[in-house]
């Protein structure tokens, strides 16, 4: 008779300690399913093309620097949990503008590099009026892309990326001779860099 309670007991217990893994598995699995929930959170974002600029910059070695922005013609980014997973941006060349100091301007106007920098020496943008970079992998602070410029493409670097809000900041630096954006003039190409810098500033939909 006491076997029997015993063994009665020992089920007992082992019913109790069952039910109460059963109820943590079962406690586990809810928990996955929220993670996995958070992980597939994907936005989608329009840029505000009247917000968002793109600030260039060109040296002439040793010299002094022309700066300007450019305009995006349209774009989207796509945020995973607030960080950027993707994003393809078009650039109107034909918005370009320069910001130079005037000083830079008592011997011609503004107008005159800005005519020179839209012909077949650099971009070309009477045929190629539109610039693209869609980001294909990276994370945290840097990402790659391809960027197109004149109808050639490179693998290029977004880098020091910033999310604020609704805004998103990053810098391109690329190699003009890459893209033949190549003053035809040997000796007078020898003395601009070839490293252009571009400040991309975005603000979302």
């Amino acid at each position: 008779m006491k076997t029997l309670k015993i063994t009665f007991i020992g089920i007992l217990i082992l019913s109790v300690f069952s039910c109460n893994n059963t109820k943590e598995k079962t406690k586990d699995n809810s928990s996955d399913k929220k993670t996995e929930n958070v992980k597939a959170e994907k936005i989608s974002y329009q840029i505000d093309t009247e917000e968002s600029v793109v600030h260039w910059k060109g040296s002439m070695v040793g010299v002094y620097a022309h700066e300007g922005d450019l305009k995006f013609k349209s774009g989207k980014l796509t945020l995973i949990n607030d960080k950027l997973a993707e994003g393809e941006f078009l650039i109107d060349m034909n918005s370009m503008i320069t910001t130079d100091d005037d000083a830079l301007y008592k011997m011609a106007p503004r107008e005159k590099l800005i005519g020179h920098l839209k012909t077949a020496d650099f971009f070309d943008t009477e045929n190629f009026p539109v610039a693209t970079f869609t980001i294909t992998e990276g994370k945290g602070t840097e990402f790659s892309g391809n960027l197109t410029i004149k109808g050639k493409t490179n693998k290029e670097k977004l880098t020091d990326i910033k999310i604020n809000g609704n805004k998103l900041s990053g810098i391109l630096t690329f190699d003009r001779q890459k893209y033949d954006v190549t003053y035809k003039n040997t000796m007078n190409d020898m003395v601009l860099s070839d490293e252009i810098e571009l400040k991309i500033e975005i603000t979302t939909k």
